[in-house]
């Protein structure tokens, strides 16, 4: 379902699924980063649902990990974003090890950066909906480095009107040498937090 008027980008706690009807096909994006093709036809073929939790500490730093299950006998994985714009280095059964930096960013200002150093592609910054305080950033963003396999990603998280329904979405590019695949990834609400 589409996502509820008490979710917003500093409230994603709950069970989000990725929608196989709205979502644009991955494999293009898998395939550059060197999944297999019987592992692409497999994830094509999952059902991926994803536990997010979302915490700030005293600090006033954003923490959200999403625990990711999926059918089809793919082990799922759990992911973390610390949004502070600090590199760390995270391990995955899928992709090797990335270095990763997140963070918030405001997209209504003029030719936003992305963590890259480089300025967003059209692509990542439009077609979202702007919903929280005007004077603080509405979206996250994330760029993700395999150096064992060469690839970047670049990601926006936000929410965005889709047949007339409010849905979170994270958009992305992946980039390796010349080639590049982008995708919108959609996600429907399920629930609040299933871990209880």
């Amino acid at each position: 379902m589409a996502a509820p008027p008490g979710t917003n980008i500093r409230n994603l706690t709950g069970v989000w699924r990725m929608s196989k009807t709205l979502s644009d096909d991955m494999g293009p994006s898998l395939a550059i980063q060197g999944i297999p093709w019987i592992v692409r036809k497999a994830i094509s073929w999952a059902t991926i649902t994803g536990n997010l939790t979302q915490s700030t500490d005293n600090a006033g730093n954003t923490t959200i990990t999403v625990a990711q299950t999926a059918s089809g006998g793919i082990k799922g994985e759990t992911e973390i974003y610390n949004l502070d714009e600090k590199e760390y280095k995270a391990g995955s059964a899928m992709f090797g090890v990335q270095r990763i930096r997140a963070g918030w960013v405001d997209l209504r200002v003029e030719k936003p950066l992305s963590l890259s150093g480089r300025p967003f592609d059209t692509y990542l910054s439009e077609g979202w909906i702007e919903e929280d305080d005007p004077n603080v950033a509405g979206h996250i963003t994330a760029y993700i480095v395999s150096e064992q396999a060469g690839w970047s990603v670049e990601q926006v998280w936000g929410f965005s009107i889709i047949d007339e329904k409010r849905y979170r979405v994270i958009r992305f590019i992946v980039r390796k040498g010349e080639e590049s695949a982008a995708s919108r990834v959609v996600y429907e609400w399920l629930g609040g937090d299933n871990t209880s």
